[in-house]
Formats: C-alpha cells, sequence, structure tokens
C-alpha cells in the first residue's frame, strides 16, 4: 500500500514518524533545561553575592584599619586626636562619621553631629564589631587600638553602595543583622518569565548577611517554541535540505577549497568531482586559470623584489663610498692647517665619519632587513671618535653600556649625530672625565632609552662659550628629528632621551 504512495505522501509520512520522538524528547529537554538553568542561577547569584559581601567586608576592613590606627595616634591629648580625626577624614571622606574613646570609655573627639558620647567598647573576641544602621542606613564598626583605646566609625549607605559591583539591573542587595534590614540595590522583574532566586552571604565573621535577589528567566521563549510541532517540522525539513544540499553541493565545494587552500605551498591540482552540478565543474576550471595567472604575476613580483634589493644595496654602497671619499678629502685638506682651522676640519670629519658608520652598518644589515644594531653602530662610533681626538683628550674614556636593538635609519642618523655632538663637546670641554653611554629597553616593545652621561657637563669649559650654545641647538634639532624630548637630569650631568627601535617580533622593516 505505501509502494502506491507518492513521493510527497512518503516525505509526508517519513517526517511525521520522524518528529513525534523528536517532540517527546523536546518537551523532556525543555524541562530539563529548564531545571539546569535554575541551578546555575542559583550558582551564578551565590558566586555574585558571595563577591558582592567581599567587597563590603573590604571596604569595612580598609575603615576600620584607618580608624584603628588614627585611635592609637590619638591617645594624646585634645590636639592630637583632632589631628588624628581630620586624617582619618581626609583618608575616608567627609560622609564617614568618626568617634575616639579612650580605655575608660570616655569620648576623646568625635566628627560633628556624631552622637558617640555612650558607644561600648568592641568585645574582646571579635576584632571588629558591626551594627546594621537602619535607619539611618550604614554600618557602625568599633575597632579596638593597641594602646587600650577604640575607635567607632560610621559606614553609609551611599558608601556601602559605591563598594559594591552591580552591573546589571536585575539584581538586588539587602544587608540583614537580627530584625535589622538595610536595602541597597532594588531590581525588578524584566519579563513575564522571569523568576526570583535568593541566596545569602556572610561577611565580618557572620556578624552580617548579604541577600542578593536575581530576577532570571528559566524557560526562554525560544525554548518554548522549540517545543511546538511546527517548528521541529521545520527543523526535521532544515536537516532534510541540508543532506540534499551536503551530497550535492558542500562536499564538492569542500574538496574544491582544500585544494586551493594548498595553493601557497603546492601547485593546483583538482579533485575529481562527483556532482552532478555543471556549475562547480565550471567553478573549479575559473579556479585552475586563476592559479596560472597568479604563478605568473608572482613570478614577475619576485623578479622585480630582487632587481629593487640589488638597487637598493648599489644606492647605500655607492653613498657609503661617496662619504669615505668626502671623508679622505677632508683629511688631506687638514693636513696642512693648525689651529683652530685644523679643529674645524676634524669636526667636520667627525660628522662626516659618524654618517658614514650609519650607512656601513645599514648595509650590513640588509640581509636581514633589521635595521641598523645599535650596539655595533654606536660601538664603532666611538672607536672613531677617540681614534680622531685631539692631543690633550688622547685619555678620553668612552664606556658603553648597550641592549641588544635595532633602529631604522631615519633613527640612526640622528642617533649618531646626537653622541657625535656631545662627545665632541666634552672632549673639547673636559677631556679628562670619562663618559658613559647606554641603551636600555622599556616596558614598551618599540621604545629604548638612549643615555649620555658624563660629569664634564656641568664643567665650567662645557657650559659657557659658544660651543655649548651649538650643542644645546643641535640638540633640539636632533630630538624634533626622533620625535621625542631630550631632558637633563637635576645634576645636569645626565642626557636622556627616547628613541623608536624595532620590536623583537618584527622579522623585517621596509628598507630606508
Amino acid at each position: 500500500m505505501i509502494a502506491r504512495l507518492s513521493s510527497g505522501a512518503k516525505m509526508l509520512i517519513i517526517m511525521t514518524v520522524a518528529l513525534l520522538p523528536l517532540g517527546i524528547i523536546a518537551l523532556f529537554a525543555s524541562i530539563q533545561s529548564a531545571h539546569d538553568k535554575r541551578l546555575q542561577h542559583e550558582a551564578d547569584a551565590r558566586l555574585i553575592a558571595t563577591a558582592e559581601a567581599r567587597q563590603i567586608d573590604l571596604a569595612v576592613v580598609r575603615s576600620a584599619n584607618v580608624v584603628r590606627a588614627a585611635a592609637f595616634a590619638a591617645a594624646g591629648g585634645l590636639p592630637e586626636c583632632r589631628n588624628a580625626l581630620a586624617q582619618a577624614s581626609r583618608i575616608l571622606g567627609q560622609d564617614t562619621r568618626i568617634a575616639f574613646f579612650g580605655m575608660d570609655g570616655g569620648l576623646r573627639c568625635a566628627s560633628a553631629g556624631f552622637r558617640a558620647a555612650r558607644l561600648p567598647p568592641p568585645r574582646g573576641n571579635i576584632g571588629i564589631e558591626l551594627l546594621l544602621l537602619d535607619p539611618p542606613g550604614g554600618i557602625r564598626f568599633t575597632v579596638g587600638a593597641s594602646n587600650g583605646g577604640y575607635g567607632v566609625g560610621e559606614t553609609s549607605q551611599a558608601q556601602l553602595i559605591r563598594s559594591l559591583g552591580i552591573a546589571t539591573g536585575n539584581q538586588s542587595v539587602m544587608l540583614r543583622q537580627g530584625s535589622a534590614r538595610l536595602p541597597l540595590v532594588t531590581a525588578h522583574k524584566a519579563g513575564p518569565l522571569d523568576q526570583r532566586i535568593t541566596v545569602s552571604a556572610p561577611f565580618a565573621g557572620g556578624q552580617i548577611n548579604l541577600v542578593a535577589s536575581i530576577y532570571a528567566s528559566a524557560v526562554s521563549a525560544i525554548e518554548i517554541l522549540l517545543v511546538l510541532l511546527p517548528i521541529l517540522m521545520w527543523a526535521a525539513a532544515a536537516i532534510i535540505g541540508w543532506s540534499v544540499v551536503q551530497g550535492l553541493l558542500l562536499r564538492p565545494l569542500g574538496q574544491l577549497q582544500r585544494s586551493v587552500v594548498q595553493l601557497g605551498t603546492a601547485p593546483l591540482t583538482l579533485p575529481r568531482l562527483q556532482t552532478p552540478a555543471l556549475e562547480i565543474t565550471a567553478l573549479a576550471d575559473s579556479f585552475r586559470d586563476a592559479a596560472e595567472q597568479i604563478a605568473t604575476r608572482e613570478i614577475a613580483l619576485e623578479e622585480g623584489l630582487n632587481r629593487q634589493v640589488r638597487l637598493t644595496r648599489e644606492v647605500h654602497h655607492r653613498v657609503k663610498n661617496n662619504l669615505q671619499v668626502v671623508a679622505s678629502l677632508i683629511a688631506l685638506h687638514a693636513r696642512g692647517s693648525t689651529g683652530d682651522v685644523a679643529a674645524a676640519y676634524a669636526s667636520i670629519q667627525r660628522r662626516v665619519d659618524a654618517l658614514a658608520v650609519v650607512h656601513r652598518n645599514h648595509y650590513a644589515e640588509l640581509e636581514e632587513n633589521r635595521g641598523v644594531a645599535l650596539r655595533s653602530l654606536i660601538g664603532e662610533l666611538t672607536s672613531n671618535l677617540r681614534a680622531t681626538a685631539p692631543a690633550e683628550a688622547s685619555h678620553f674614556h668612552i664606556m658603553l653600556d648597550m641592549a641588544a636593538a635595532h633602529v631604522s635609519q631615519d633613527v640612526a642618523v640622528p642617533v649618531a649625530f646626537l653622541i657625535t655632538e656631545a662627545v665632541e663637546l666634552l672632549m673639547t670641554s673636559a677631556p679628562a672625565d670619562p663618559v658613559m653611554i647606554s641603551v636600555r629597553t622599556t616596558d614598551k616593545p618599540d621604545r629604548a632609552l638612549l643615555s649620555i652621561r658624563a660629569p664634564g657637563f656641568v664643567s665650567e669649559a662645557a657650559t659657557e662659550g659658544a660651543a655649548r650654545q651649538r650643542f644645546d641647538r643641535i640638540a633640539g634639532g636632533l630630538a624634533r628629528q626622533l620625535r621625542s624630548a631630550l631632558t637633563q637630569d637635576e645634576d645636569g650631568i645626565r642626557y636622556t632621551i627616547e628613541i623608536g627601535i624595532v620590536p623583537d617580533d618584527e622579522s623585517e622593516i621596509p628598507a630606508s
């Protein structure tokens, strides 16, 4: 009889038989889900209540510690008591009322308007004794000091509310001590299906309980709709449709995707697609054509990149050679000069050498393209500076403390000039004093601190005259190039500037 039915009728019968157990399963699943959600909401409410109780407990303990310390300081006369009261009020805020008592229970001093004439001391077995105030609202804490006196403070309701971490509007919080109640936060239902879940958490050794209530929905509207038969029928139809699409479209497309993903590591090899969909076959042919075009373009790009690298290396090589030629010409002219003229030639040659050192180090790092290594740059630069030092600075001492760091050429040039200017000023004004040059990394991965320290910076020869003015002007300009501030310490013997470096996790930087 079933064999005589149409395919549509057979599909309907199959779907009906398949959906009936699904409906029963969905009903029990919805009931179990509601039970599990309620247990989860109770656990969440308990965690929230514990956390909020801990926040209030920490706030009260902090205030009590301040009052305890102030009560000890208030053991002297009335001026000391008032000073301790003022200091505690500044720490805790003016809305916290405080009073201090002596060993005999007599009131020493108290905040304005605080009725504290007959407040008893804390019980001996309780470190901090709490009392819930309702009204006016708040918590009164009594804490003893080591000198026998004790202090009393009242934390207002507003302070307690500020210490809470309530982030949603479906939570209410109330404090309870015996028959006293102090509501802090109130909440209402957000939907008709919400249920109220109430838990409590003690704090301060169980003296006060925090009662938290959360409105949450145990069963959502979506879960109710899932129980309905039309939704289940739609789900079954979707599963059947998915099965059809999976066999005709998704599986062949997945095979094609895996072949395309491997394109970067291997040539494109398309699978043999067993599908009646001609569109997927045409798509595979399009991928094959696109892969061939991409491979051709990658070859052309690689050739262009290699040509660009060769040109860049040639440019840096020629610049380095030209700088060496200029330095040699300056040296030739300087041989027949004496006095200020020879000193001027030497000063110019040091700056040309500094620029040549930068290009030489940048040229050496082009293969890895990591920028210029500060350690080798500054080491070679200081060696050249000591070699070209004037006769009176023949024993000029330069110490280095270099962290492993790389910089771009745009940073290396002003750094080399800054060190050259500082060392030349020190060689000519205080040749007997040593200089320390250091590079330290910071907590920022792309920043480092360059420091130049020398007692000669505060010598009379280095602080007066045109040389110091020229150094300050040039150093300021170089700091602007580095986009940072050049600072000098209070003693005047250390200059520090923050420079940009290449982060360690950055494998390449653009070639300058």
